[in-house]
């Protein structure tokens, strides 16, 4: 029976690597058949010395803060380890297929820390629940700026210093509710979080400055390449990191990160052929900063696969 059961996860993989195959090559034809790739692609080198500078600056802020979480999420693995572990599993995320890189993170979690591998997968949800909400909430306030001006920057205030607390007091009502029993650790692991005070404000703090670094980065870029207005981008934005959440999408997120930006611009009412031209350039991007920040994971955990 056990080979049977092996076969079928194996024919199942099969499957979506297929499948993730297929959208990666349906998003390139479609693209090319639409775009003119090459100035798509060289439209960079029209950006300034200045403007690249910023734009690689906050994208590496948010990758280094993603990366303090990581180490603050499982204390006892070192700081170089822990940073390792948070680049690998980010570009583990955004290259493979099927949300399939997120099992990094409690597979490394339990190589580095010994960190049992459920307890790795609840901190995960964990950190992805924190990740959802900071960046609808920081997306809406941006979004409705320049109608409700001051009334959203105060919204966004409170949405920076007042969630820990409302986190704080929700999560532990999940209590008396009903679940399975393999999601009742999980429960209980995300209520400690919660009622873990100073623990809590320090992983809400480094997860909205890091989602702040990244937009604004995107923001700047699209804005500087398409000329529109940095409020009017940011639906595109939020629409293809969005996709992210979504379990089906091809090698590197092709097909539902563009997908997504399409969607998200029509909040705006941009013309679907900008928003693609736009969510390829953003994913060429986040594309680049996975490269180096991958490169730069593998590094810092080569030492602990050298010497044990």
């Amino acid at each position: 029976m056990a080979p049977l059961k092996e076969n079928n996860k194996f024919r199942a993989f099969q499957l979506k690597l297929l499948l993730a195959i297929g959208l990666l090559v349906a998003t390139v034809s479609i693209a090319a058949s639409l775009l003119d790739l090459t100035a798509v692609v060289t439209a960079f080198g029209s950006l300034s010395a200045h403007t690249i500078l910023v734009i690689l600056l906050l994208g590496s802020v948010s990758w280094l803060l993603r990366g303090l979480r990581t180490w603050l999420l499982f204390e006892k693995v070192p700081l170089l380890e822990a940073l390792g572990m948070s680049f690998v599993h980010n570009t583990a995320n955004n290259l493979a297929p099927m949300r399939l890189g997120e099992l990094a993170l409690p597979i490394l979690a339990r190589w580095l820390g010994k960190v049992e591998f459920s307890v790795g997968l609840t901190s995960l949800l964990w950190i992805r629940l924190l990740d959802f909400i900071s960046l609808v909430g920081i997306s809406f306030c941006i979004l409705l700026l320049p109608s409700a001006g001051n009334v959203m920057l105060a919204l966004l205030a409170a949405l920076i210093f007042l969630t820990p607390l409302l986190i704080a007091v929700v999560v532990p009502k999940t209590q008396g509710l009903r679940l399975p029993k393999i999601l009742e650790q999980a429960r209980s692991q995300l209520i400690f979080e919660s009622q873990n005070g100073q623990r809590l404000h320090r992983m809400w703090r480094l997860t909205i400055l890091a989602w702040l670094a990244k937009i604004l980065g995107m923001a700047i870029l699209l804005a500087t390449l398409s000329g529109i207005a940095i409020t009017d981008v940011i639906s595109t934005i939020l629409g293809a990191e969005l996709s992210s959440i979504l379990p089906i999408h091809g090698l590197a997120g092709a097909g539902s990160y563009e997908a997504g930006g399409i969607i998200g611009s029509t909040l705006v009412d941009l013309s679907p052929i900008l928003a693609l031209e736009m969510t390829i350039q953003l994913h060429i991007y986040v594309l680049s900063l996975t490269a180096v920040f991958g490169i730069l994971g593998v590094l810092l955990l080569l030492k602990r696969t050298l010497h044990g």
